[in-house]
Parts: C-alpha cells; sequence; structure tokens
C-alpha cells in the first residue's frame, strides 16, 4: 500500500496528547525503566489467562484464520469481564469490558447473559469494547510478544511460546479445569450463567491470585525479573525493587512520583540500582518542565484572546515573559539563583501546583505563570552541573524537545536579562515547538491538533487546552506487586515475600 498525504479531507479535531513534543522524551524513558508493561495493562493476571486463551484457541480451532481469532478473544473478554463483575466488582478494576457489565451484572434477576451482542461488532460503538481485537490486541499483545509468552501465528493471530507461555497456559488449566470448562462453553454457545460466572470469577479474578500456585510463581518470575530468557527482566526488576523500597520506608501512605524523584530513605543504595534512580530523575524532570510550558502555552492562548485585534507573535511572548518574570533587570543566572526552590521536594510539589492549574481550560492566574518560572530556572540551576542526569536526558532528546533542551537554552543565555530570555523560550519552546507538533499530526494523521495558528506573524484562533502528566507504568507496576501478594492490597505495606524480594542480594 502507498502512503500518501490526502489533502482534500479535512483533518478531524483532536486535543493533541503532546502538543509541545516534550512527552514523547518521558516516553522514552519511562519506557526502558518499566518494560514489559504499559499504561493500560492493568492486571498481572491478564498475562497468564490471555496465555491460557491463546493456548485454548489453537487447541480449540486448528487454523490461523483472523475471523474466528477476534470472535473467541473478544468473547473470553467479555466473558471475563462479567464473571469478575458479578463475583467481586469492587476488586475488578482494570478489566476491559468491566463498565460495559456494571450495571448488567448488578441486576440479581438477570441469570442468563448474552456475550454475542456485545463482542460481535469489533471496532464499532455500541460493544464491550470498541477495539477490533479486543484489550489483547489493542493493549498486551505487544508486550508479550517483547517478553516471550506469545509469538506471531499470522499476521493478527499468535500461538503461545513453547516455554514461559505454554507453563502458564497449563498452570491455569490445570488449577482451574472446571472453571475453564465453563468459560469455554459460554464462548462456544454465546451465552453464560449467572452461577457460572461466579464459579469463573472465583478461579480466575485478577484479586484473587493464590500465592502459593505454580500461576503465581511463574508470574512472579515475570513480573521480579527473574526469566533469564526475558530481555525485559533486568529493568523490570530494578523498578520493582526501587518501588517496594518507597513502600517499605512508607508503612502505607505515600506519594509514589514524588518519592521516585526525591529519593529520601532507602532508595539511592547501589543495590538498588544508581542508573535506574537517575533515569528516573531524568524523567521527571521532564514532566515537570513540559507542565510548566503547558501553562504558559495556556496564558499566551489566554493573552491573544483578550486582545481586541491580532497581535504579533512577538508581542504577545513579550507581554507573557512581563507576566513571568517581575524583575526587568536581572540576569537569567542571577533571577534564578533568587527563586530557587529549597529541595527536590519542593520543585515537586511545585509541579503539582502548576499540574492543577494546566489541567483546566482556562488562563492560568498570574501565580502559575511566575510559578513556572520558578520551577523552570530552579531545576536548570540544581541539574545543569548533573552530567549524568543530563545524559540520559540528552539520549532520548529529539530537536532540543525536552527539558534537557531547555537547560541548554538557559546556559546559553545565562548572562543575558531573564524576561528577554523567557521571551525568546516561549518563542522557541511554546509557539514554534506546538506548530511544529501539530503541524506533522496533521501531515500524517490527519488530526487537527492546533491550539492556536499563525496570520501575518499575529497568533490568532486561540483555544486553551487541558493538560496533564504522562502516566510512566509505575502506577501499574505497583498494582502488578499488588496482585502478586508482593503488596498488601487493604493496607498498602509490603508484605513478608514483598521484603524477599527487596532484600536479596
Amino acid at each position: 500500500m502507498t502512503l500518501t498525504a490526502d489533502w482534500t479531507k479535512p483533518g478531524s479535531f483532536s486535543a493533541g496528547r503532546d502538543p509541545l513534543g516534550f512527552q514523547a522524551a518521558s516516553v522514552r524513558l519511562y519506557t526502558s525503566l518499566v518494560p514489559g508493561l504499559t499504561n493500560v495493562t492493568n492486571r498481572l493476571r491478564y498475562y497468564s489467562f490471555y496465555c491460557w486463551a491463546v493456548w485454548q484457541f489453537e487447541k480449540i480451532h486448528h487454523t490461523t484464520r483472523e475471523d474466528k481469532w477476534v470472535e473467541f478473544i473478544r468473547r473470553c473478554e467479555a466473558a471475563i469481564a462479567l464473571a469478575c463483575q458479578i463475583g467481586d466488582a469492587a476488586n475488578a478494576l482494570g478489566m476491559a469490558g468491566s463498565e460495559w457489565w456494571r450495571y448488567e451484572a448488578a441486576d440479581t434477576s438477570k441469570k442468563i447473559f448474552d456475550l454475542v451482542t456485545p463482542t460481535n461488532r469489533p471496532g464499532e460503538d455500541g460493544q464491550y469494547l470498541k477495539a477490533k481485537y479486543g484489550n489483547f490486541g489493542q493493549f498486551y499483545t505487544a508486550s508479550m510478544l517483547e517478553m516471550g509468552l506469545i509469538e506471531s501465528a499470522s499476521a493478527r493471530v499468535y500461538a503461545v511460546s513453547s516455554t514461559a507461555g505454554k507453563a502458564l497456559a497449563i498452570a491455569v488449566q490445570e488449577a482451574h479445569s472446571d472453571a475453564s470448562a465453563l468459560l469455554l462453553k459460554a464462548v462456544k454457545k454465546g451465552r453464560i450463567s449467572r452461577s457460572d460466572c461466579e464459579t469463573i470469577s472465583e478461579a480466575f479474578h485478577p484479586s484473587y491470585l493464590d500465592s502459593s500456585s505454580q500461576e503465581a510463581r511463574l508470574l512472579k518470575q515475570f513480573l521480579q525479573g527473574s526469566r533469564a530468557d526475558d530481555p525485559t527482566a533486568k529493568a523490570r526488576r530494578i523498578s520493582l525493587r526501587n518501588v517496594l523500597a518507597v513502600v517499605s520506608d512508607s508503612k502505607g501512605e505515600f506519594d509514589l512520583r514524588r518519592e521516585l524523584y526525591v529519593q529520601s530513605g532507602s532508595l539511592g543504595g547501589l543495590s538498588l540500582g544508581v542508573e535506574n534512580l537517575t533515569r528516573w530523575r531524568a524523567y521527571f524532570l521532564n514532566e515537570f518542565c513540559h507542565i510548566a510550558l503547558e501553562v504558559w502555552l495556556n496564558a499566551i492562548v489566554g493573552l491573544s484572546n483578550q486582545v481586541a485585534e491580532p497581535t504579533l507573535v512577538e508581542a504577545l511572548a513579550a507581554s507573557l515573559a512581563s507576566l513571568a518574570v517581575g524583575d526587568e533587570n536581572a540576569s537569567t543566572e542571577n533571577l534564578a539563583a533568587s527563586l530557587a526552590l529549597n529541595g527536590l521536594g519542593e520543585e515537586h510539589d511545585m509541579g503539582a501546583e502548576l499540574l492543577a492549574a494546566a489541567s483546566v481550560k482556562k488562563m492560568p492566574e498570574t501565580s502559575a505563570i511566575t510559578g513556572s518560572t520558578t520551577l523552570i530556572l530552579s531545576i536548570w540551576l540544581r541539574w545543569r552541573e548533573a552530567s549524568q542526569v543530563r545524559d540520559e536526558l540528552d539520549q532520548e532528546t529529539v530537536e532540543g524537545r525536552s527539558v534537557e533542551g531547555v537547560f541548554r537554552f538557559l546556559d546559553l543565555n545565562a548572562a543575558e536579562n531573564a524576561r528577554l530570555t523567557v521571551a525568546k523560550l516561549i518563542k522557541k519552546f511554546v509557539v514554534s515547538n506546538h506548530l511544529i507538533i501539530a503541524g506533522q499530526k496533521l501531515a500524517t494523521g490527519g488530526r487537527f491538533t492546533y491550539r492556536f495558528t499563525l496570520d501575518d506573524g499575529c497568533l490568532v484562533d486561540g483555544e486553551l487546552g487541558e493538560y496533564t502528566y504522562t502516566q510512566p507504568r509505575i502506577e501499574n507496576l505497583l498494582t502488578f506487586a499488588r496482585d502478586a501478594r508482593l503488596v498488601d492490597q487493604e493496607s498498602g505495606i509490603i508484605t513478608a515475600a514483598g521484603a524477599e524480594f527487596l532484600n536479596a542480594a
């Protein structure tokens, strides 16, 4: 198939997840820190369940026909989501189809449920999940291929690997043969009873993993990175140990993002992976910078909407810089020294304040605009000589679009007037970068993500946005640790098994 740009079709509007191009660096950083899972691989037991489902499809159908596979996996997913809603809805978070089944499952008078209607129109609205290839194809396939649990049988149909994947599939089947038979019967017939759902939930519910079972042992091998043939193992193992160190220090109350940036307590020891922690810091620095710039993005849009007629970008940037920098005479370096926050905790907390300001569609308050100046200059002053952190950032920076690019810009303008420096920074990293990123999205995907456009050098048609941090998989890693009983699900305190893994040589 030849791909060509189609300039005759209007692009559909999309909010755009990365309007300045900074989050791409964050994604590259955290992908290497927590490989083998994503922000949407939400429960640990899905890995064993999908190994079992793939294996059963091989055994039952003996085909690589895509339509057969799509029907099978979508019915499997819908059935397991329904069963867990009926069995224990409160602890079935993160399961594809939970919202679809929530109210129907709660109707205790209903005894038989249809699995055909919610699954037979893949890719369309009004289904348990719109994604054609199900939750498995949309979110789990890439991770399971990466770690060697499955392998391709054809373009979109898969087989379990001969070792790790099949071992998980057999562990599930042998431990839950009755529930497995009920689930396969439901998939074949296209309907399932409430009583069968209760039996299936008891066996397969993601929160009911028996820590002494073979299935749990194999899932822990994946999670704890102890499989020698798993290329994702080492990085995930080190990140998990650092997460468990936070849990161990906290006694049940913690802000995981804050702790991985501040790195107090037992974090930072050589046994916990200093390179891993350095890379986590690089990730958070990029997040702080991009959320501060997004505050300025909304601010410059807000200013453009306040003026009576189109205004040159130069004038808007200067106007915003005058709000962002109160001292019109200080150099960039001297202003940074005067604004420097007292510690890493304050930097994180300032980032949280700016996140709140950026997450609503309105012109930011002056305090948020100046707060962005404070945070950007504070982290630059603290980290500009930290070669290890900057090296991590440098290798993930493309065309200067990261906090490392901002640091380089400030390095070059350290002795210049701070207000003029901020005005130039806004033009380069907010106005120019946004137009470049939005243009690339329009050209390649037909998505109109412009928050403003230019007309004769004037910024026009501004639209305020809602912005947030990227989600770096660590919350799902923590959920997996709870599923594996490394962290107690109710108290949030590290368990004996978690402490044993944490303290292992």
